[in-house]
């Protein structure tokens, strides 16, 4: 397996562990009626994140460490992958507006938290879409060439 699919597998584990971590929290703890009100929850949900992403940079600086280690094909991967972080990262936003929208439709505003909550979300998102187009990329061959041949 090559060091960036590897990476790319860390990625998706620490993504979900992130996710889970955080929805886990958020409904242990009383979801949007205790964020409101519960200074704790928010300090938790704001560590989740930050720790989260430290996380996912410290996997970042300890796998790929050496130039060598990324090949043309890897490039090419890597060059299309974003391509499908930004697709996740819009499509999480339009479900999120589209959402909020028609639940709140009636009130004329939503609660404060739900730019939080769009925040946050869209991080661990972009993170996961991430490793996902990596896994699609080495999946469908994007850095392959017709004959095989990077």
């Amino acid at each position: 397996m090559a060091p960036l699919q590897k990476r790319a597998w860390y990625g998706l584990l620490i993504g979900v562990v992130w996710a889970v971590a955080i929805i886990v929290v958020f409904i242990a703890k009383g979801g949007v009626a205790t964020f409101t009100e519960d200074p704790a929850m928010r300090l938790i949900l704001a560590a989740l994140l930050i720790g989260g992403l430290i996380a996912y940079f410290i996997m970042m600086r300890l796998t790929l460490r050496k130039p060598g280690q990324v090949d043309e094909r890897d490039r090419l991967i890597l060059g299309r992958a974003p391509v499908v972080q930004l697709w996740a990262v819009f499509i999480s936003l339009a479900v999120w507006s589209i959402a909020l929208t028609e639940i709140y439709w009636n009130q004329g505003k939503i609660p404060v938290i739900f730019p939080y909550l769009v925040f946050m979300s869209l991080f661990i998102v972009n993170v996961l879409a991430q490793s996902v187009g990596i896994l699609i990329g080495y999946w469908r061959n994007w850095g392959m060439g017709s004959n095989g041949c990077c």
